[in-house]
């Protein structure tokens, strides 16, 4: 038995974390959101697809497949988060999928399973831009901070779309993990939490 800070399957209703067991996956229709990221000092942009707009405020890297031509060119420089004003770099993963979205994608350790090993594995900076109830913490957009997630992305898409990052927005079938005892939807969170070692 060990104790350790990981990413866990979080009710940000019950305020617990809960079990993979105790997560349902609904299919429901969802929105793609296509955003463009500013490359530094120069007049390109690398664009990424993502259902989740609002936890690119925790954004720490874009990840594209080292095997993807058409952004050879781009690995290694930085981007700028919209609205966020943070700079992020360029990395290659072969969890960037080719043929999803884009191809490139934002990469936030801190609210996504495969983007934690990605973040593992490049040695990615860890930002948590969500309190335990879903609201928006002080590492978000100051004005944003004690929002509920879902009311930040709606203000997020909307500035998006009139500073002129938002390239374009997909309506999609996909699944989306629900608590089997509040069904809410569950967010992965880093929390300090006891596990068990059952190899």
């Amino acid at each position: 038995i060990f104790k350790d800070k990981k990413l866990v399957n979080w009710d940000t209703q019950l305020q617990t974390a809960i079990s993979d067991l105790e997560v349902i996956q609904h299919d429901v229709q969802s929105q793609l959101y296509y955003i463009n990221y500013p490359i530094e000092n120069s007049k390109e942009k690398i664009t990424i697809a993502t259902t989740r707009p609002e936890t690119m405020l925790g954004d720490t890297a874009i990840a594209v497949n080292p095997k993807d031509d058409r952004y050879k060119s781009l690995i290694g420089k930085s981007v700028k988060i919209p609205l966020v004003e943070r700079s992020i770099k360029i990395i290659t993963d072969h969890y960037a999928d080719p043929e999803q979205g884009s191809g490139a994608v934002k990469i936030t350790p801190a609210h996504d399973f495969n983007d934690y090993d990605v973040g593992k594995r490049n040695k990615l900076e860890i930002i948590n831009i969500f309190e335990k109830n879903g609201t928006i913490n002080r590492n978000g957009i100051r004005e944003f901070v004690g929002l509920d997630r879902f009311e930040a992305r709606k203000i997020l898409v909307k500035k998006l779309k009139e500073e002129g990052f938002l390239l374009k927005i997909e309506t999609i079938k996909n699944k989306v993990p629900y608590g089997d005892r509040s069904n809410t939807i569950i967010e992965p969170l880093l929390t300090e939490q006891w596990f068990v070692d059952a190899k």
